[in-house]
C-alpha cells in the first residue's frame, strides 16, 4: 500500500491542532508534529484502528508501512510522558470555558470493543 499525501480537511485539522500542543510541552518539537496528525488520522476515521488513520497523515514515506512504523515508534517511545501532557492540554482547554456549564459524556462503549474494531473499519472500506 503506497501513501498519499492528506487531502481535504487534514491539513487544516492538523493545523488547529498542532496549534493546542506545539507550546512547551515536547523535548522535540517533532513529537507534536507527530501527535498533530496522529489526533487528524483518529478524528477523520473515527477509528482507533491505527491503519485506518494513514490515509488521513501527510508524509514523506513511500510506503504506508513506513508511517505506521513512525506512528508505533512514538506510542512506544519511553521520553514521552502522557500524564505529563495531558494535564496541561486539558488545563489549557478549559481555562476559558468561564462560567459556562460543561457537560462531560464518558464513551463507555470502548470497555466493550464495539467502537472503532477492526471488523467495523474493515466493513467500512468495502
Amino acid at each position: 500500500m503506497r501513501t498519499e499525501n492528506a487531502t481535504g480537511d487534514a491539513p487544516r485539522l492538523y493545523q488547529a491542532v498542532l496549534a493546542h500542543l506545539q507550546t512547551g510541552l515536547w523535548n522535540d518539537v517533532r513529537n507534536a508534529h507527530t501527535l498533530a496528525w496522529m489526533v487528524t488520522g483518529l478524528l477523520l476515521s473515527q477509528c482507533s484502528f491505527l491503519p485506518a488513520w494513514l490515509p488521513h497523515i501527510h508524509s514523506r514515506a513511500t510506503f504506508a508501512q513506513s508511517t505506521e512504523r513512525r506512528l508505533r515508534r512514538w506510542l512506544e517511545n519511553p521520553a514521552i510522558d502522557p500524564t505529563a501532557i495531558y494535564g496541561p492540554l486539558v488545563t489549557r482547554a478549559l481555562r476559558d470555558w468561564g462560567g459556562h456549564t460543561l457537560i462531560l459524556a464518558l464513551d463507555t462503549s470502548m470497555l466493550f470493543e464495539k467502537l472503532g474494531s477492526r471488523q467495523q473499519w474493515r466493513e467500512n472500506k468495502r
